[in-house]
């Protein structure tokens, strides 16, 4: 199958770009370079560097490429850069991601699969581990941004049938994070041990995420295409609840190097507990987690030493 890739480039979607190749898929990545990195482009792929905010350059790649599937990731990733620069999030996330949608409309596209967010979607809410059925109630811009693309796809399903999955991810983490401006505590942490630098801890470090390795969100991903289902929002998720302080703990025993820990003020914006239920994802995908928090430490850890 033709299948477009926004992101492809980046720590998620090179990834994924790598398992749809194994299973024989023919992968276009559409990627303007800002986060990503040609490093981990596959040869075996054409790539276009492209802006998602540019409609007619978008419009170009779907006409020239003729996908039958899309799977979207390119997008701001960071919560603490929405709160700084709100617009140039949803020039990105919500006017970007519209330009991609509106081109899967007109092209016909089978499917579209969208990498959402459930540790921005649902706010602070202690109904854990939190469910599809939760009111959003995001508190961030990139939250918003995410829900509201959500929403968009939700009525170009009603309107125009068009298939789509919104996986909802929590804290993914694993190999190629964080190498050009993607970033998240995990690797945040790694560059930190390798420098020898203190880790930085904001509030108590007793705010808590689903932290999930990376290849079981590449996987809920494949199984979403290989779904016959017109419309799914789920939660790609662990369902296991862990403190920053735990994961600052545990680093410093893989890597077996000692630094201090130093705090600072807590970051308004911030959700301060966050686990997702996987039920829904699992019976509707037939997808469950298979790498434990401690085996995915240990391959992240490895693969920043032998990269950095």
């Amino acid at each position: 199958m033709k299948i477009l890739v926004t992101g492809g480039a980046g720590f998620i979607g090179s990834h994924l770009v790598d398992a749809l190749i194994a299973k024989g898929h023919q992968v276009m990545i559409l990627d303007d370079f800002s986060a990503g990195n040609k490093k981990f482009v596959s040869p075996r792929v054409k790539v276009s560097r492209v802006d998602i905010r540019q409609a007619e350059k978008v419009e170009a790649v779907f006409k020239s490429f003729k996908p039958r599937a899309v799977f979207h990731l390119a997008a701001m990733v960071d919560v603490r850069v929405s709160l700084k620069e709100p617009i140039q999030d949803y020039l990105v996330n919500v006017h970007g991601s519209m330009n991609i949608l509106e081109a899967c409309r007109k092209h016909k596209i089978k499917k579209l699969i969208f990498s959402s967010s459930g540790g921005a979607i649902y706010g602070d809410n202690n109904h854990l581990p939190l469910k599809e059925t939760e009111v959003p109630r995001p508190i961030s811009p990139y939250g918003v941004a995410k829900k509201v693309f959500e929403d968009y796809a939700r009525v170009y399903r009603e309107l125009y049938g068009l298939s789509v999955i919104c996986l909802r991810y929590p804290n993914v983490y694993g190999p190629r994070q964080g190498a050009v401006g993607e970033a998240g505590v995990v690797a945040i942490f790694c560059k930190r041990l390798l420098a020898n630098k203190p880790l930085i801890i904001f509030g108590s470090g007793k705010q808590t995420r689903d932290f999930i390795f990376v290849q079981d969100v590449v996987e809920s991903n494949v199984k979403a295409l290989e779904c016959n289902k017109s419309w799914v929002v789920g939660n790609v998720s662990t369902q296991l609840e862990t403190d920053i302080n735990e994961i600052a703990k545990k680093l410093l025993k893989i890597s077996g190097i000692k630094v201090a820990i130093r705090r600072q003020s807590a970051i308004p914006g911030e959700v301060k507990r966050n686990v997702l239920s996987n039920a829904l994802i699992k019976r509707e995908l037939g997808w469950s987690p298979k790498i434990s928090l401690d085996e995915g430490l240990k391959r992240t850890w490895k693969w920043f030493e032998e990269n950095y």
